[in-house]
């Protein structure tokens, strides 16, 4: 059996379709995440969420309404979305914020469930959380007592804990995947979002390439240096059984994504990612290079972005991008910036 989890972004009105398409008799659980955002302006649910919590302002809970109006009447979705919807802002007032804030996903899991035709199961009773900490051992038991089978739907990122809910850090939907594939002893771990697996940088930002297969501490480090397609959580608890994960893309679900498994990459250069650390800029390179390649390869990246024709590590300062630390380790190149350094490093990595 196969256990799938489905970004926000397929949790929208004109994407839920490809939901349907791709969850076939295969699929043992689905899980979730909150409505994404439909266009790049657009909030967060999450992010509305907590905003509505913290100021209770009934205009914020309107576009969250909004969201699951839609989501429902544009698909056809038969299902009592205002009774819902009223009954969550309720439970707002007699819960704490993590509580809020796993409102989203738990709207999604029950909409889609029903467009799915498939058993709707709570999180809150299967995914359970003792001392701030998962409680792994009752939460497989709970979900191996689940009917194996039936098409189950669950929310993601949220489970239940003593008086409430507690929350997985933000993109926690993944760990929910990977536990429901862990203790249902699924075959595959199918992550599906909308890009064509893991990219070697960010395709939104520059034209990268797909890295067809990853080891499982691979696809790790990538998570924790900022690739923002899978959390780091999720990989161990799939590592454990060697159950492999495919990150796909639900536009193309024919395509080949990115495997995932004990197997390591045969890319020379596995990822340049990067993230914003207070008012800096972290971007990590992961690699197989040799130490004089790689070497090589900053070299002449430094050589571009400055002002001036000679420079060495220690006139680093005059960098236009203006670099402020660089961090050579075996595999792993760190550079500290105030400016993203994504679009010029990038091409420099790829030349030979």
């Amino acid at each position: 059996m196969i256990t799938a989890k489905f970004g926000g972004t397929a949790v929208t009105p004109s994407n839920l379709i490809y939901i349907k398409r791709i969850v076939g008799r295969n699929h043992n659980f689905v899980v979730v995440s909150a409505v994404g955002k439909e266009y790049a302006q657009d909030d967060k649910t999450t992010d509305l969420l907590l905003r509505y919590f913290d100021t209770r302002d009934s205009a914020l809970w309107d576009k969250i309404a909004q969201k699951y109006r839609r989501l429902t009447q544009v698909n056809g979705v038969d299902i009592d979305i205002n009774g819902l919807l009223d009954d969550a802002r309720a439970r707002v007032d007699a819960f704490d914020r993590s509580y809020c804030a796993s409102l989203g996903e738990e709207l999604s899991a029950r909409v889609v469930a029903r467009f799915l035709d498939a058993r709707y199961i709570e999180a809150e009773d299967i995914v359970r959380f003792k001392d701030g900490q998962l409680d792994a051992e009752q939460t497989y038991r709970n979900i191996a007592e689940i009917n194996g089978g039936e098409l189950c739907v669950v929310g993601g990122f949220y489970g239940g804990c003593k008086g409430g809910r507690q929350t997985f850090s933000r993109g926690g939907s993944d760990v929910t995947g990977a536990i429901f594939a862990l203790a249902s002893n699924a075959s595959l771990y199918e992550n599906w979002t909308d890009v064509d697996g893991v990219c070697v940088a960010d395709p939104f930002k520059v034209f990268a390439s797909r890295v067809e297969t990853l080891s499982y501490a691979e696809m790790r480090l990538l998570a924790l240096a900022g690739a923002e397609v899978l959390h780091p959580d999720a990989v161990s608890p799939v590592e454990e059984a060697g159950i492999p994960i495919k990150i796909g893309n639900f536009f193309r679900p024919e395509g080949e994504g990115t495997l995932v498994s004990h197997c390591p990459s045969r890319n020379k250069l596995l990822s340049v990612a990067e993230k914003r650390e207070n008012e800096h800029f972290v971007t990590t390179v992961l690699h197989g290079y040799p130490r004089w390649e790689i070497l090589s390869k900053l070299s002449r990246f430094l050589k571009s972005v400055s002002r001036v024709e000679d420079v060495g590590f220690a006139l680093c300062e005059v960098c236009d991008v203006a670099i402020l630390r660089i961090e050579l380790s075996d595999g792993v190149l760190r550079i500290e910036s105030r400016q993203s350094l994504l679009q010029t490093l990038y091409p420099s990595l790829l030349l030979d």
